[in-house]
């Protein structure tokens, strides 16, 4: 995970190297990293252009992934697992619970 610099004296800011870019790509693409980890990824991806290259290559997969459509499940699984559920659980609108043993 990114760390303090090691050199003494150094800008206190968070440092992220390429392996934590990668673990961080989808938090960065999400914009849900905190802050300070948001300006450390960003600094970083100003010097180092194979991250940036990984990002993009990343934006792309997302984005034909999107096009896809859904799978859906066959008629006959989706009733199968209805059925499981609503004996488990109670028909809709029910109180719910497994039944007794």
């Amino acid at each position: 995970m990114p760390e303090l610099p090691a050199t003494p004296g150094s800008d206190p800011d968070l440092v992220v190297v390429c392996r934590d870019f990668v673990e961080l790509v989808t938090e960065h693409l999400e914009g849900t990293l905190p802050d300070p980890l948001s300006r450390a990824v960003a600094a970083h991806l100003e010097l180092c252009e194979p991250c940036v290259e990984y990002l993009e290559q990343t934006r792309a997969t997302v984005r034909l992934l999107g096009t896809l459509p859904a799978p859906a499940l066959p008629p006959v699984v989706q009733d199968r697992l209805l059925d499981v559920f609503t004996r488990v659980h109670g028909p809709a609108g029910g109180s719910g619970g497994a039944p007794p043993p």
